[in-house]
């Protein structure tokens, strides 16, 4: 659906009215991914203000996936690029700058905050596949360092109602005076779903925004039909798609990542539900 113009949200404590999340720790980021990150911020807030949403302040949540599937695309560097412009969604939008962050594939797993200043060392500890070998999942992987998932318990398959379900009831034992934003990036492969659909029509009450973005593949499924399901009050889910992500401008992939968002709250103030 189109969105609608909506009133700037008051910022959380402690955000510029102008520029919320101007991330703690940016100064320790190498000087060209702080470059980058600096223009991106601009293009975010271009996108937000395109919408009437300028100022609006929200917790970010990314959700990776790590199914097998996808493991030509960690190698590449593809997943990697991708959370770095995800960062610059949550300096924009998140009051400390901060993402929380999930890894999903038969199973999820939480992984560490993502700050802005960590970026280089998160992206090398914590952004990859899931592993092959399960079969010996009780031995410690040679190598593994402190606060790394072993991404063999993770898996290989394609479970996104259980990483779902996880991210809720996240945000129901941490509540926060702003929206959830949901970044949520999978290749297809989804099979699941009647169990992603009932996830998904529960969380239709709740402050959290889902939006899903294709990696190139094929067979989201539902994912990919939501938008046009019936019987919701409000439409708490986004997707689209993309053949190759990194040939994507950043502005563009702003303008689409953040197509639905500001229509969202609008819709979801009008419904009691933030």
């Amino acid at each position: 659906p189109a969105a609608a113009p909506v009133p700037p949200a008051v910022p959380a404590p402690g955000a510029s009215a102008g520029r919320p999340g101007l991330g703690k720790g940016e100064d320790r980021l190498p000087p060209d991914m702080r470059a980058r990150l600096s223009l991106r911020k601009e293009q975010v807030a271009v996108s937000l203000r395109k919408r009437g949403a300028e100022g609006i302040v929200a917790r970010v949540v990314l959700v990776l996936d790590a199914s097998g599937s996808m493991s030509a695309l960690y190698t590449r560097g593809v997943v990697a690029d991708v959370v770095e412009r995800m960062a610059a969604v949550a300096a924009q939008l998140d009051d400390d700058g901060e993402m929380q962050a999930w890894t999903f594939a038969s199973r999820p797993a939480r992984l560490p905050d993502l700050r802005l200043g960590d970026l280089p060392e998160w992206l090398r500890l914590h952004v990859r596949v899931g592993q092959l070998a399960l079969f010996r999942r009780g031995r410690r992987p040679k190598g593994l360092e402190d606060g790394q998932i072993d991404m063999r318990t993770v898996g290989i398959q394609n479970e996104e109602q259980r990483v779902i379900a996880e991210v809720r009831a996240h945000v129901a034992r941490h509540p926060a005076s702003v929206p959830t934003l949901v970044l949520f990036f999978s290749d297809g492969g989804v099979h699941r779903n009647a169990e992603i659909e009932q996830e998904l029509r529960a969380a239709v009450q709740e402050p959290i925004f889902w939006q899903f973005v294709g990696l190139g593949r094929s067979e989201y499924g539902v994912l990919a039909r939501f938008d046009s399901l019936p019987g919701r009050q409000v439409d708490n889910v986004g997707f689209f798609a993309v053949d190759d992500i990194g040939a994507v401008p950043d502005q563009e992939l702003y303008d689409r990542l953040l197509s639905e968002f500001p229509s969202w709250t609008a819709a979801a103030r009008r419904a009691g539900i933030l």
